[in-house]
C-alpha cells in the first residue's frame, strides 16, 4: 500500500521511497522553494533524490545542470521564466526541454509555453538551486562595455587580420588553452598556447601580421592605440553555445607588442566534488570549512587552481539560509546566489575599505580574493573573531609559511592563534590521457626506480601520446595539496608568538598531510606520472617524499626530467677511459647517458659545449697533463666547481690524492687488473646520491 500525505512533494517522495521515516506531525510548506529546502535540511535528503522522485511521479526526464548551455535564441524573457518557474534547458533539439522545480504549475502555463515555442516540449526536473544557476547563466546581469566577437561568423568584408585573429582564438579554445601568448621575435612573431599549464609553440608569422594583430586586439578591447603604454582590457567571444571572456594584457617590448590573452569560459560550474580532488583531500577541505567561523587560507603560485577551489568550496556552502559575499580583483566568474564585489582602486574601492563595507552587510561567509597587505589581514582576522568564516588566498611557498607571513603583516599572535583554522597549499599536475596511457612495465625509468626505492610502491602508468591529447600523453589536470589543520599544540606555540617553521611543523605533525603524499596517490593509481609531479614540484617533491618515508633522497633528482633517453640534453656521465668492461658496466648501472673519450683534451671540448654533464670519471693513467693542474685550469675556465669528479689513480699516489683534494675532487686507487669495475660504479653512485664534492 502506497503511503500518502497532503503535500504533492511528499507524496512523490513516499511513492518512490516508501521506507522514508517522517517525524510525527511532519508538515511541509506549500511554497515549492521552502518545501525543497525543508526536505534537504530536516530530512537530510540530497536534491538528486527529490529530483528522481519527481521525475518518476511526473514521467519526466532527468537532467544535469552541468551540461546546460544557454541557448542563443531564447524566446523567453527573464520575467516570464521567473513567473512560470521554468528554465529553457535545451532548445536545439526537435522537442525542446523545459525544466522546472515545481511541476504542479505546468498545466497552468502549458498552452502559453507551447505558443512561445511554436510546438510541443518535454518536461525535466531540477532543484531550485539549479534553477537559479541556470537563470544566472541565461540572463547574466553583468554590463560589458565591449562587444562580443562571434568566432563562427565571417563578415563579407572581413580582412586577413580579423580572420587570422579568429582562427587563433578558435584554435586556442579547441585545444583547451587557458592562455594565448603572441610575442615578437627576430624577423616576425610567435604564437604559444598554455595547455594544462604548459606552454606549447603553435606557429610563427611575419612582423606585419603581428602589428595587425596588435591593432585588432587593442581596438576590440576598447584600448588606446599607444605602442608605448602597457594596458589591460577585456573582450567577449561567442563560439557556438559557449561564451568566453578574454582578459587581455598588452606590454610594449623591444621590436613590438607582447600580447597575452587569458580565456575564461563563462557559465562554468564550480563543484568541489568534480574538481578532481582525491577522497582524502576532498574530506580534508570539507572539514576545514565545517567550522562556523575562522580563517581558511589557500596558497600557491598563479595558475595553481586556488580560485577554482575557493569557488568549489563556496558552492558546497551556498544555500538559501547562508549569506555569502566575495571581494575580488577582478571578478572572473559569476556565482549564482552570491554577492560579488569587484575592487576598484581608481574609484576608491580598496580591499580594506570594501571589506569593511561588506562586513556591515551581515554576511555569514566572506571570500577575500587575496590578503595582500596589513590592513586587509587585520580586518579579515577581526571578521573571523566576530563569527564570520573567511576564505582567502596568500602568497607563500607552503602551508606552514603562512604563520610567519601573517605575523609579519601585523596580526597579533593571540588573535592569529584564535582565528586560523587551517591552510591548503595547492598545485596542479597534468592528468594522463585515458585514451593512450599504459601500465608501467620493466625496465623502470630513472624516476620510477627512485620512486619505488623511496616508497616501496611502483608507479601505475606512463604517458604515451595520441591524437586526442595532441601527442603530449596528458589531458586535463589534477589538484595535489598540502593540508594543514591547526592543532591545539600549534595554537599554544602561536600564542607565544612563535614564527619558527620547524617548531610549528613539529607541533602540528599529526594534523598535516604532505603534498608529496597527495601526489603519490595519483602516481600509484595511474592518474599522473612521477615525471609530471617532478616537473611541477622539482627537488622539493623528492626531498619531501624521502622524509615521509625515512629515506635518503638523491640530490640530483631535480634534473631527472632531463634524463629521458629521447632528450637531446639527457644527463650524462663523462668517462675518460679505454676500459671496455668499465664502459659497459657504467652503461648498465646508470640511467644517465655515458660519454666516452680517451683523453682529457677531448673531455675539455665536450665540457665547453655540453651543460648536461653531471659527473666526470677519469682514469689518470691516460692523461697527458698533470691531473691537479688540468682540473684547476678547467674549473677556472668553465666554472665546473660544482661537478663531482672521480679520479682513478695508481696505488701509492698520496701526493696526487692530496693535490686533488684541494680542488674538492675524489680519488680512489685503481689497478686495472685488481680493481673490480663494480667497486668504481658503487663509488660513483655514492658520490652522486649524496651530492657531495
Amino acid at each position: 500500500m502506497v503511503r500518502t500525505s497532503t503535500h504533492w512533494l511528499l507524496d512523490a517522495l513516499l511513492s518512490s521511497k516508501p521506507e522514508l521515516v517522517l517525524p510525527d506531525n511532519y508538515n511541509l510548506s506549500m511554497d515549492a522553494r521552502e518545501a525543497w529546502h525543508q526536505l534537504q535540511t530536516t530530512l537530510r535528503l540530497p536534491a538528486s533524490a527529490i529530483c528522481n522522485a519527481l521525475s518518476l511521479t511526473y514521467s519526466t526526464d532527468s537532467i544535469n545542470i552541468q551540461e546546460f548551455k544557454p541557448p542563443r535564441d531564447n524566446p523567453f524573457s527573464e520575467k516570464v521564466c521567473r513567473d512560470m518557474g521554468i528554465l529553457p534547458f535545451d532548445l536545439s533539439v526537435n522537442k525542446p526541454v523545459i525544466a522546472t522545480y515545481d511541476p504542479r504549475r505546468l498545466p497552468e502555463y502549458y498552452d502559453q509555453i507551447r505558443f512561445i515555442l511554436m510546438g510541443d516540449f518535454k518536461l525535466a526536473i531540477l532543484s531550485p538551486e539549479e534553477f537559479d544557476i541556470g537563470l544566472t547563466r541565461l540572463f547574466s546581469t553583468i554590463n560589458h562595455d565591449y562587444r562580443a566577437i562571434d568566432l563562427t561568423v565571417a563578415l563579407v568584408d572581413e580582412g586577413e587580420i580579423p580572420q587570422l585573429a579568429k582562427a587563433i582564438l578558435r584554435s586556442a579554445i579547441d585545444k583547451r588553452a587557458s592562455d594565448i601568448h603572441i610575442h615578437p621575435m627576430v624577423g616576425g612573431a610567435a604564437i604559444r598556447f598554455r595547455v594544462d599549464g604548459v606552454l606549447e609553440r603553435i606557429a610563427s608569422f611575419p612582423k606585419q601580421q603581428h602589428e595587425g594583430l596588435s591593432r585588432y586586439f587593442t581596438m576590440n578591447a576598447g584600448l588606446e592605440l599607444n605602442p608605448l603604454t602597457a594596458q589591460d582590457g577585456r573582450m567577449r567571444l561567442i563560439y557556438g553555445q559557449r561564451e568566453i571572456d578574454v582578459r587581455l594584457s598588452l606590454l610594449p617590448v623591444f621590436d613590438g607588442m607582447r600580447i597575452v590573452c587569458r580565456l575564461l569560459e563563462q557559465g562554468k560550474q564550480f563543484s568541489l566534488v568534480n574538481s578532481g580532488f582525491s577522497p582524502s583531500d576532498y574530506h580534508a577541505l570539507k572539514r576545514l570549512v565545517s567550522y562556523g567561523s575562522g580563517i581558511v587560507l589557500l596558497t600557491g603560485p598563479t595558475g595553481s587552481g586556488k580560485t577554482s577551489t575557493l569557488y568549489g568550496l563556496l558552492s558546497e556552502l551556498n544555500s538559501v539560509d547562508v549569506n555569502i559575499m566575495t571581494l575580488e580583483n577582478p571578478v572572473e566568474y559569476v556565482l549564482p546566489g552570491i554577492s560579488q564585489v569587484q575592487v576598484n582602486d581608481a574609484q576608491g574601492l580598496s580591499f580594506g575599505d570594501t571589506l569593511r563595507s561588506i562586513l556591515r552587510q551581515d554576511p555569514d561567509i566572506v571570500l577575500v580574493g587575496e590578503i595582500r597587505d596589513a590592513e586587509t589581514a587585520k580586518i579579515a582576522s577581526q571578521a573571523a573573531l566576530t563569527g564570520h568564516l573567511v576564505l582567502s588566498t596568500l602568497h607563500t611557498n607552503d602551508a606552514m609559511a603562512t604563520v610567519p607571513r601573517l605575523l609579519d603583516l601585523g596580526i597579533n599572535p593571540s588573535v592569529l592563534a584564535d582565528v586560523l583554522v587551517g591552510v591548503v597549499s595547492q598545485r596542479l599536475v597534468r592528468k594522463l590521457c585515458s585514451s593512450c596511457k599504459v601500465k608501467v612495465t620493466k625496465p623502470l625509468l630513472p624516476e620510477e626506480l627512485e620512486y619505488e626505492r623511496i616508497t616501496g610502491e611502483q608507479p601505475g602508468c606512463r604517458a604515451i601520446g595520441c591524437d586526442k591529447c595532441h601527442y603530449t600523453g596528458y589531458m586535463g589536470r589534477l589538484p595535489i595539496t598540502e593540508v594543514m589543520e591547526v592543532s591545539p599544540e600549534m595554537r599554544t606555540l602561536m600564542l607565544s608568538g612563535c614564527n619558527n617553521v620547524n617548531d610549528l611543523t613539529e607541533a602540528n605533525n599529526s594534523f598535516q598531510t604532505q603534498m608529496a603524499v597527495s601526489a603519490g596517490q595519483w602516481i600509484v593509481s595511474g592518474e599522473t606520472t612521477v615525471q609530471e609531479v617532478g616537473r611541477e614540484l622539482g627537488l622539493h617533491f623528492w626531498r619531501e617524499l624521502a622524509v615521509v618515508n625515512n629515506k635518503v633522497p638523491n640530490m640530483l633528482l631535480d634534473n631527472f626530467s632531463r634524463s629521458n633517453s629521447l632528450s637531446e640534453d639527457r644527463l650524462k656521465v663523462l668517462l675518460i677511459s679505454d676500459n671496455k668492461e668499465l664502459q659497459s658496466m657504467l652503461a648498465e648501472s646508470f640511467q644517465y647517458g655515458i660519454v666516452f673519450v680517451n683523453n682529457e683534451h677531448k673531455a675539455s671540448e665536450i665540457l665547453k659545449k655540453d651543460t648536461s654533464v653531471i659527473a666526470i670519471l677519469i682514469d689518470a693513467a691516460l692523461m697527458q697533463s698533470i691531473p691537479a693542474e688540468w682540473l684547476g685550469k678547467l674549473r677556472e675556465q668553465l666554472a665546473w666547481s660544482g661537478t663531482p669528479v672521480l679520479f682513478l689513480i695508481p696505488p701509492n699516489q698520496n701526493e696526487t690524492k692530496t693535490l686533488l683534494n684541494k680542488f674538492h675532487a675524489h680519488a680512489m686507487e685503481y689497478d686495472e687488473n685488481m680493481t673490480p669495475p663494480t667497486e668504481i660504479v658503487n663509488k660513483l653512485q655514492s658520490i652522486l646520491t649524496k651530492g657531495t664534492l
